[in-house]
């Protein structure tokens, strides 16, 4: 290893503290070691005193930061800090001091000069990289705390720009690490663009979702969403650029792609939360062979039903009236009849208007469905008054509860799935 040659620079004070830490060496090593390990010495020298300066300006700056932090209670001030932004670019100092006496130290000897020209290159490189992420974290951190919909799409964004930094750091490093121009790389690349399309079909998928997400504000971190195509229903807790964490009300994390929330059905739940109302709709299937015209033995019993007295009292005026040209006023099929499915229809109505925990501003509607090989449903459609899951669940058990057992009263029969008893004996 030789000594070469150095140029002229500027910096006086730089060259004259080289000098001396050189003469320093010498002094101490020349006499007891052989000469060609000196430059290693005076470049260990130099690598160490700069290690122990950027750990002193850590301690000094580093909590200097802290307590600006923790005292101005500046939101995106206290993310930089946690995210480690700020002695991120403590390191940018530490390096610019090596790139100041690279000139006076390691370009004086053959062999480590293009090394540490190559190095200093690299370390910015990934320095600059470091400080991209952390500060795309921070930002990303701190629209998370507002859960509004701008935070899909700043985690997508900040996601993506993550992706580009890295893949065109790399290309920086690999160009600086053999020495040739990065541009001649991406020709490279150029070739294969169809693999990295392939490669990244995924992340820009879930880019542009993300970016849709974000500008029709359909969905955003904390919603109530359920995903038909992977029959899941949870809260969204995180929307990235390339999967999407959805926590099921059984406490599991479920996981689909980001793009599946553009490109297949998702009924977000929160305006209903939003409202507190929650939707009730089930059907009660009832047997139609217990379906029947009201007799006098039923109207009576029905008149003493508090919900239906006066209903029974004016279906009953108006059936007498319009059946008075009916010729055979003792066959009950002829005219206008009341059945004990049609008056538990009103019954039912009834029931759940006078109920103080579901909505009268909501559609309420008791209606039968099309008959099934099980039955006819006669579906309940109304809206409680609070959307919580268990207070919700309270009422909806309470009403069928009650219209279940109500249904007796009027003779009708909930259909019931047939069980076929096998005979074992022979």
């Amino acid at each position: 290893m030789f000594e070469t040659s150095t140029k002229l620079y500027s910096n006086k004070y730089i060259a004259d503290l080289a000098k001396m830490v050189r003469k320093q060496i010498k002094e101490w090593f020349g006499d007891t070691m052989n000469k060609a390990f000196l430059p290693f010495i005076e470049v260990f020298t130099w690598i160490a005193a700069l290690l122990l300066l950027d750990f002193i300006l850590q301690k000094i700056f580093g909590g200097l930061f802290g307590l600006i932090a923790k005292n101005l209670k500046i939101n995106w001030v206290q993310k930089f800090y946690r995210h480690k932004v700020f002695r991120t670019l403590i390191h940018f100092v530490t390096i610019n001091i090596l790139e100041d006496i690279n000139p006076y130290v390691f370009q004086r000897y053959h062999g480590i000069d293009k090394f540490m020209d190559k190095f200093i290159d690299l370390l910015y490189i990934l320095l600059i990289l470091r400080l991209i992420y952390r500060v795309i974290d921070a930002i990303i951190d701190i629209n998370d705390e507002r859960e509004n919909h701008t935070t899909v799409g700043v985690r997508t964004f900040g996601q993506m720009i993550k992706i580009f930094a890295s893949f065109f750091g790399i290309i920086y490093f690999v160009a600086t690490l053999i020495d040739t121009e990065a541009t001649q790389i991406l020709t490279v690349l150029g070739a294969l663009t169809a693999v990295v399309l392939l490669i990244f079909r995924d992340s820009i998928l879930g880019f542009v979702s993300g970016l849709q997400i974000s500008t029709s504000k359909t969905i955003k971190v904390g919603d109530w969403i359920s995903v038909s195509k992977y029959q899941i229903e949870g809260v969204v807790k995180e929307i990235n650029l390339a999967i999407t964490k959805i926590e099921n009300f059984n406490k599991t994390i479920s996981t689909v792609p980001t793009y599946d929330l553009i490109a297949s059905e998702v009924t977000n739940h929160t305006t209903m939360v939003e409202s507190d109302t929650r939707r009730i709709k089930r059907p009660i299937v009832f047997n139609v062979n217990s379906f029947k015209f009201c007799d006098e033995e039923l109207l009576s019993r029905f008149r003493k039903i508090d919900l239906i007295s006066s209903y029974i009292k004016l279906k009953e005026d108006e059936i007498k009236e319009s059946n008075q040209s009916v010729t055979h006023k003792d066959y009950i099929i002829n005219g206008r009849q009341l059945t004990n499915i049609g008056v538990f229809r009103i019954y039912a109505e009834n029931y759940l208007m006078s109920r103080p925990d579901i909505s009268k501003s909501d559609k309420l509607v008791v209606r039968q469905k099309e008959q099934t090989l099980e039955g006819m449903p006669l579906e309940i459609y109304c809206f409680t008054t609070s959307s919580d899951f268990l207070t919700y669940e309270r009422i909806q058990s309470d009403i069928f509860d009650h219209l279940i057992s109500a249904s007796k009263e009027f003779d009708l029969v909930i259909s019931q799935p047939f069980v076929i008893k096998h005979n074992d004996k022979a």
